[in-house]
């Protein structure tokens, strides 16, 4: 026999932290983040929802507060500003023409002067004086309307400014005070005092409509915050419910089959023969206006789509080998159900519920544009645009068109987190 020398091989080991396993939630959070846009519609969501949360605090104006509103700001285009009252100061300019003079005026806060110093000197020979008045700091430069000196005396003028057609007043300039004349054609024997008017053309801004208002004087981006803040909470509560009601009567449906499933699944089809919006209509017809309400009626028009998704995911489930191991177990039904086999339907139904919604908050919306859906008190997307549908043959789209905006942008971006979520859950539809 002949021997076989062996000599040894080094194997390399394989690195062990290649061969760690990973998460379902890190593998689903990678595969999510692999579309970009998908995460641009992750981005724009959690912007919106953090929006909606903190509005109170970060809106320039609570929208709903009567206090806070001015009629007169109604229907201000994108950018304008609103103001405090124009500031206007009257002051009574004493003279005595019998001899050289001088006099001060100090004013308060609410005025951009501090004060104002007057001087005359009487003309010798004639029946004039020569005065001045000086403002500290200068009015240059400060819109102002032209500024008007009254009751001067009996058939005196001024050469300076212009005197009113049918009124005794003159109207001049800033510049001109620094130096004029007042004479008359009688002796000037007597003190006398002019009354002079100055007034500011606009006030001081106190915040900016970045995107107009509407009709009763409301910011434009303060209800819109609002709005969505509503709009977003009708969505997700009214779906969360309709979710619960229809999860367990899909997976109940499922699981004990026979006249309990038929029963359940007829009321099921029966429910989704109507059009959604109809179904709505006439139950808020019935019920009335109201947020409490309008969720009722989301929640009653769309059980109906969970139900059959997580029948259907249950159907399946049922008849794997873990559900039967409860069952040999002697656990409860209700053990069965909501315990093993509920945590397995979730994916589909967590798919189903990102579009519902998006449907929900569209529906709300359309509900509210229709004057059925939430009262005038609530802030409301749909209602928002209700508001403004009536200008828009006249110019102001601003009303109707930056909250259609607001909530096209939300929807499309509760679809796209939707959408990418559908094929990440699902094997199948994995590329």
């Amino acid at each position: 026999m002949t021997s076989v020398e062996t000599t040894p091989i080094d194997v390399p080991l394989p690195d062990q932290k290649a061969a760690k396993p990973v998460s379902p939630a890190v593998q689903i959070a990678r595969e999510f983040l692999e579309s970009p846009l998908a995460v641009v519609g992750l981005a724009i969501l959690l912007i919106i929802i953090l929006v909606a949360v903190f509005a109170p605090w970060i809106a320039p104006q609570n929208p709903y507060d009567l206090s806070e509103i001015r009629l007169e700001d109604s229907r201000q285009p994108p950018g304008s500003q609103r103001t405090t009252a124009p500031w206007e100061i009257d002051l009574d300019l004493a003279v005595d023409p019998s001899a050289e003079g001088r006099s001060e005026f100090t004013f308060g806060e609410e005025a951009p002067i501090e004060s104002a110093v007057l001087t005359w000197t009487p003309v010798a020979g004639e029946n004039a004086v020569t005065m001045s008045l000086i403002f500290n700091p200068t009015l240059e430069g400060i819109p102002l309307e032209p500024l008007r000196i009254d009751d001067l005396p009996r058939r005196a003028e001024l050469d300076i400014g212009e005197k009113h057609n049918f009124r005794s007043f003159w109207t001049v300039e800033v510049a001109e005070l620094a130096e004029f004349t007042l004479s008359s054609s009688r002796p000037l024997d007597r003190p006398f005092e002019l009354e002079l008017a100055i007034k500011a053309t606009e006030g001081e801004a106190l915040m900016t409509y970045w995107l107009g208002t509407d009709g009763q004087g409301r910011d434009m981006l303060s209800a819109i915050m609002y709005g969505l803040r509503t709009s977003l909470a009708v969505g997700v509560v009214s779906c969360f419910f309709a979710m619960v009601i229809g999860l367990s009567l899909g997976m109940t449906a499922a699981f004990f089959g026979g006249r309990i499933e038929t029963i359940i699944m007829r009321i099921v089809d029966l429910q989704l023969s109507f059009p959604t919006i109809l179904v709505a209509l006439m139950l808020l017809a019935i019920l009335g206006s109201g947020v409490e309400k309008v969720m009722l009626a989301l929640i009653i028009v769309q059980w109906a789509y969970f139900a059959r998704t997580a029948r259907s995911v249950a159907l399946v489930e049922r008849s794997k080998e873990y559900v039967e191991a409860a069952q040999c177990l002697a656990l409860s039904k209700a053990r069965v159900i909501f315990r093993h086999l509920l945590p397995n339907c979730l994916p589909p139904i967590i798919v189903v519920a990102t579009v519902q919604v998006a449907n929900a908050i569209a529906l709300e919306a359309t509900l509210s544009f229709l004057g059925i859906g939430l009262p005038v008190t609530e802030p409301s997307l749909g209602l928002l645009i209700s508001n403004g549908f009536e200008f828009m043959l006249s110019g102001r789209y601003w009303i109707s068109m930056y909250p259609g905006l607001a909530l096209l942008l939300t929807i499309i971006a509760i679809n796209l987190v939707g959408d990418r979520l559908r094929d990440t859950l699902n094997p199948r539809l994995r590329r």
